[in-house]
């Protein structure tokens, strides 16, 4: 049988470190952390040359969209450092699987869950990458003043309820308008699709138990705190994400 491919992410996935077998997280120094600085490059390149030492080739690096986060820049740089200690850097391959934050997350967890080998586990992304959502319940007035890096898109513009339901993909688009958190969530729930998948819960709204309860899909959730960009500039905003399950 075939060993599951080694996994690096970086600590925006809100992944924590050791938590998953095969998946290592990389983070700045924990001062940076709190200003949602990006792991150096450094960082990645002694994960990957851990990773290779336990192998399979290649290792998988997964990064989110740039304009989310520069981690691909780091990786990559991470990646060709290797060369300078004669490490073939073509053993890694560094994969921008299109989502972010708890979006990533969720695909690196479903991946270390189905423990494919490398090359069916980047086949599997191909697709899974795009079927994988995420929601984020925000205070309507926050999207006033999100910043740019926010990407948010609000085609009918601010919703005059006091939350909005946001889907982030490549960018993060208002789906609606609510009166409260619950129905929002309970509106983002019931589309998601009946094989379930695994998921990341950030500030579950009446704790996990009756997060679990209220999903109408088989999903195996997983809890983690919001990234430090959305806290930033969403507090303790409700978000979850679903990536479908890992097999070849």
């Amino acid at each position: 049988m075939s060993k599951a491919a080694q996994i690096i992410v970086d600590y925006s996935s809100a992944l924590e470190a050791r938590s998953l077998a095969n998946v290592a997280v990389v983070a700045p120094d924990a001062g940076k952390q709190r200003f949602g600085d990006p792991a150096p490059r450094a960082a990645y390149t002694a994960a990957f040359r851990e990773a290779l030492t336990v192998g399979p080739e290649p290792v998988l690096c997964l990064v989110g969209p740039y304009g989310y986060s520069p981690a691909f820049t780091a990786a990559a740089g991470g990646r060709n450092d290797l060369a300078r200690e004669k490490i073939d850097p073509d053993r890694v391959r560094v994969l921008n699987v299109g989502r972010s934050y708890l979006g990533l997350g969720a695909l690196t967890a479903s991946l270390a869950a189905g423990a494919l080998p490398p090359e069916e586990a980047s086949d599997w992304l191909d697709d899974a990458g795009v079927a994988t959502g995420m929601w984020v319940v925000v205070e309507s007035e926050q999207l006033e003043t999100a910043p740019a890096e926010a990407f948010i898109e609000a085609p009918d513009g601010i919703p005059e309820e006091p939350y909005a339901l946001l889907r982030v993909r490549l960018a993060s688009r208002v789906v609606a308008g609510f009166e409260a958190v619950d129905e929002a969530t309970e509106y983002a729930l019931a589309s998601v699709s009946s094989a379930g998948g695994v998921g990341l819960v950030a500030n579950a709204p009446d704790g996990m138990d009756a997060w679990k309860r209220a999903t109408p899909a088989p999903v195996e959730w997983l809890g983690c705190d919001l990234p430090t960009f959305l806290s930033t500039h969403f507090g303790e905003a409700p978000a979850f994400a679903i990536a479908p399950r890992a097999s070849s």
